[in-house]
């Protein structure tokens, strides 16, 4: 196991123990499990992200959520030392750069813990260590992500369900990505158990019927890197309907195989 790159954290995950610059907002995260603050976040988001409707604005949030996800996956099976970015130990702040809003994640307590569980030395401790790696994603999931994304959709009056799903790509997207990095294989294993278990995870956790942080990648040619594929969406992220409106994002699910064509023929021509 490895030392917490804190630049991997700051550029994937948005998470800093340093305050964000010039934030127009700033609040305790954990107050975004109560309606009405959530209420006032996404108000303030929206006005910047320009969307149709504070439901598109909470949907669209997830897209500095997965911050998190990628946060505590990250720590759990490559570093030999965790943060804690539980809610009530991060300020989530609110940055603008020409014209585009996105949210920061700031840790109150930067201190640096133990890490409980990893990868054993002999295959007794690597099972012991498995199974703590496992409950604590159980944790995370059900007791810090699940109560903010409850309370952004209440707020926002978008469904549970479609900002759950949000997550499932940028899941496989970094089980993907972190198996073919330097890493030992005992960290690549770890990686891989943590992937596999939060897709299978009982979707009680998640409050939902089924555990949509599962489901089938599909392949797409990159228009960014001819010749190499990349994966479609897991579901529609609404990019179409925020900023005044906008195209569908070339991965979306929604467009058919002939538009998606015709937007790889564009996206190609323009590098």
């Amino acid at each position: 196991m490895g030392a917490i790159n804190y630049t991997w954290l700051e550029q994937y995950g948005r998470i800093s123990t340093s305050p964000a610059s010039n934030p127009v907002y700033d609040i305790l995260l954990a107050s975004l499990r109560d309606t009405a603050q959530a209420d006032d976040m996404l108000k303030v988001y929206n006005e910047h992200l320009r969307a149709d409707s504070l439901r598109t604005a909470a949907v669209y949030f997830m897209h500095s959520v997965r911050g998190l996800l990628l946060g505590i996956h990250y720590m759990n099976s490559m570093c030999d030392t965790m943060l804690d970015i539980s809610l009530d130990n991060i300020r989530l702040q609110l940055v603008v750069q020409d014209g585009y809003p996105a949210f920061h994640f700031q840790l109150l307590d930067g201190t640096e813990h133990v890490h409980p569980a990893p990868p054993g030395k002999n295959e007794h401790e690597s099972a012991a260590a498995g199974l703590a790696r496992k409950a604590m994603l159980t944790a995370y999931y059900g007791e810090q992500l699940r109560p903010l994304i409850e309370g952004a959709a209440e707020a926002g009056g978008a469904n549970t369900g479609q900002m759950w799903a949000q997550l499932a790509s940028i899941l496989t997207w970094f089980k993907t990505m972190a198996v073919q990095m330097d890493i030992t294989e005992d960290e690549r294993k770890a990686v891989i158990q943590g992937y596999e278990h939060v897709i299978t995870m009982p979707p009680e956790i998640l409050g939902l019927r089924k555990n949509l942080l599962h489901f089938k990648p599909v392949e797409i040619d990159s228009p960014y890197q001819p010749g190499e594929k990349m994966l479609m969406k897991s579901t529609c992220c609404l990019h179409y309907k925020v900023y005044g409106g906008q195209d569908y994002c070339y991965s979306c699910p929604k467009l058919s195989k002939a538009e998606r064509q015709n937007r790889y023929e564009i996206l190609a021509a323009s590098r």
